[in-house]
């Protein structure tokens, strides 16, 4: 059996970039081939995305570069005309228009744009109308999350059976032993795009409320991508006097961001919008304490093995950051707690998923 995959994100130069999608891209297009070797996989880019990597070395996989322009309105479609796939995966949220009979499996992250359409001024249209049409065209749809899982069946009313979970998993770099980011001051940790739905503007103000009630100097690092810049986020820094304590570090690969997680007091992840928050998981994996919302899909990720806060009470986040620091019987307890949770999630458990997925829907009349 042909498996065809829609590998437009490996074609991403910009290291920004390279979260979310690309991850899954990246890691499933490596594992499912290992895993499954009875078919032979299909994957089309529009660059040469999978040079000097590790996705060269199975053999029963099959790299087609495509035009950009067009690549999944025309060249995907003419391609699959041309030689046919048994099963296609839709791992960008998006599938393409195909003119013969193909099991479609179309993979959703997170519908926060229907919840929060004014954190997607440029990009609600194009998303409400591939998540609508992936959903009406797919034979199965796999998610990431319940929480997500929940949303799709709830608004766009998906049966239950039409629904796969299946979590993502964590680099191989993200341990607790090894080398330490170091600093003058102890320092909390965000980790994730800087754009608006992740509520940094909302943790910059608890964290000047937390460093005036304590006598200790703490620092804020965030570190991620500026692609999505929250404007809010420099002015809420600006307007509370913050430039000395709060660093942006900008975009860090996972060697650097390991260090960053195991010296850090605790990573605050207070998300309005998460479809399952892949830094919390590195973060438990890296032994480093989590603070998350208690909203989207980081109550189930996190599980009882961090302290989870509303996302909107600020207060109530000055009382988890009061916590983590002055208890440190409570943080050895995170941290132990953290280890141990991050081993239910992994990259191949997440292809095996997606493996058992698709063979029960090409045994689909």
């Amino acid at each position: 059996m042909k498996i065809g995959i829609d590998g437009g994100a490996l074609s991403i130069t910009d290291d920004r970039l390279k979260v979310g999608v690309y991850r899954v891209a990246y890691n499933l297009i490596k594992d499912l081939p290992q895993i499954d070797n009875k078919n032979s996989y299909r994957v089309y880019s529009f660059s040469r995305g999978e040079q000097g990597t590790p996705l060269t070395k199975s053999k029963n996989i099959e790299f087609v570069q495509l035009l950009r322009p067009g690549f999944q309105k025309v060249w995907q479609p003419v391609e699959l005309i041309k030689r046919p796939v048994d099963v296609y995966l839709g791992i960008s949220q998006s599938l393409p228009y195909t003119l013969y009979d193909i099991k479609k499996i179309g993979f959703i992250y997170d519908v926060g744009f229907l919840d929060h359409p004014e954190f997607y001024r440029d990009s609600f249209y194009a998303l409400s109308w591939q998540t609508a049409a992936l959903i009406k065209r797919s034979d199965h749809i796999i998610t990431i999350s319940k929480a997500s899982a929940d949303s799709i069946m709830s608004r766009y009313h998906v049966p239950k059976e039409k629904i796969t979970v299946a979590y993502l998993g964590v680099e191989k770099q993200f341990h607790p032993t090894g080398k330490k980011h170091r600093r003058k001051n102890p320092y909390f940790l965000f980790v994730g795009s800087l754009k608006p739905g992740k509520n940094v503007p909302m943790m910059l103000r608890a964290f000047a409320k937390f460093l005036a009630s304590t006598t200790t100097v703490y620092d804020f690092l965030l570190v991620g991508s500026d692609y999505w810049l929250d404007p809010g986020i420099s002015a809420t820094i600006n307007s509370l006097g913050l430039q000395h304590r709060v660093h942006i570090a900008g975009f860090a690969n996972d060697d650097t961001l390991s260090e960053y997680y195991r010296g850090a007091t605790a990573l605050m992840s207070v998300s309005l919008i998460e479809g399952f928050g892949l830094p919390v998981v590195e973060a438990m994996a890296s032994g480093c304490p989590v603070i998350g919302s208690t909203i989207g899909s980081l109550p189930e990720v996190v599980g009882s093995a961090g302290i989870l806060v509303d996302p909107e009470s600020e207060d109530t986040l000055v009382g988890a950051l009061e916590s983590v620091t002055n208890d440190t019987s409570k943080r050895e307890l995170l941290k132990q707690k953290g280890l141990a949770r991050a081993k239910l999630f992994s990259w191949e458990l997440f292809a095996r998923k997606v493996s058992s997925v698709i063979a029960s829907v090409s045994s689909r009349p």
